[in-house]
Parts: structure tokens; sequence; C-alpha cells
């Protein structure tokens, strides 16, 4: 996301134009198809292109090639900017990605996120579907702050203990930890 371009809404592969719905609540649509057990990957990727671009790609390759482009330049928002040396050199950037855990599940969190998000910036995310878009939307969740629900929630998930913590507030943590796993049907 760049604040002196507007934001895409269609891309050019092959020669073609595809014209692309990056609504938060479309990305999410697609998000919870990978998560389908019944689709396999094919199925996944054509659907999910299919319902942001409203084009059908029944071609394997080029649905992968699609996708990937999708990803990349509409859902997988970069984080990191570039960071220059004296020289104007860019500097080499640490992926540290496998060491974070996950904090966020989309479904899980829905109510923390939408109840987040209203008392923050005064959004009804229900009343944004198919205006607010992907980037936009991860732009203001990455902004939340500490005091909104959501947010206690990821500082809930993320506490690690240290020696200075009395042993009261370990036990709270630890309980509120569970209370909000992520992972629980592992348990």
């Amino acid at each position: 996301m760049k604040l002196n371009e507007p934001l895409e809404n269609s891309f050019e592969l092959e020669g073609k134009t595809f014209e692309i719905d990056c609504s938060f609540d479309v990305v999410l649509d697609v998000f919870e198809i990978f998560g389908d057990d019944v689709l396999n990957d094919l199925e996944k990727l054509q659907l999910a292109i299919e319902i942001m671009t409203g084009e059908v790609i029944e071609d394997p390759e080029l649905a992968s090639q699609i996708w990937k482009y999708i990803d990349e330049h509409f859902i997988t928002v970069k984080k990191e900017p570039v960071i220059y040396d004296r020289q104007g050199n860019p500097m080499p950037i640490v992926d540290d990605e496998d060491d974070k855990a996950r904090l966020i599940d989309f479904e899980i969190d829905a109510q923390d996120i939408y109840a987040s998000f209203i008392q923050a910036y005064g959004i009804n995310l229900l009343d944004k579907q198919g205006e607010l878009t992907w980037a936009e939307f991860i732009a203001l969740l990455n902004g939340l702050p500490d005091d909104t629900s959501m947010m206690k929630i990821v500082q809930i998930r993320a506490w690690k203990p240290s020696s200075h913590d009395s042993s009261e507030y370990k036990s709270l943590m630890r309980k509120l930890q569970r209370k909000y796993n992520l992972d629980r049907e592992e348990e």
C-alpha cells in the first residue's frame, strides 16, 4: 500500500487484464475456501480466482500463475520496508516469520475484530463489506490501539513468562492463554 498511488483493482497477466475485487470480506471468503477440506487444491485455486476476478480458469498452470500473482500483489502484505545503508544499498532482511506464533484468526476473532474497529475507528465492518479493501483492512488491523479487545487478546497470546512476573500473574496469564488459545482442537 502506497499513500501516493491509488489502490490497484486490476492486473495484466499473459496479455489479459483481470479486474479484481480485493474487498476484505472477499479475501476472507477466499481464506475460508482454502481451509475447506472438501475441495482439492486446484478447485480451491479456481474458485478463489473466480470469486476475486469473476473469471473461470480451467488451465491448472494458468490458475497457479494467476493465484501466485494475486497472492503476492494483493493479499500478502509486505510488513518490512526496505531499509537502505548510507550508500543507498538495500540492507538484508531477516525473515523471522517462522518464530512468530499465529496471534489472530479471522474466524475465531471475528467479534473482537469487529468490536475493535468500532471502538478505535468508528468503522462498522459489516457496513464496509465490498468497500474496504484488504490493504486498508490490514493497515487498520495492524494499527489497532492496545486498549482494544483484539489487541488485548493478541497481547495475551504473545505473552511469555519472565522472571519478574509474580506467580499469581503467571497463573492468570496461563489461564487467559488457555481461554484464547487458537489451537483448541489440538488440546
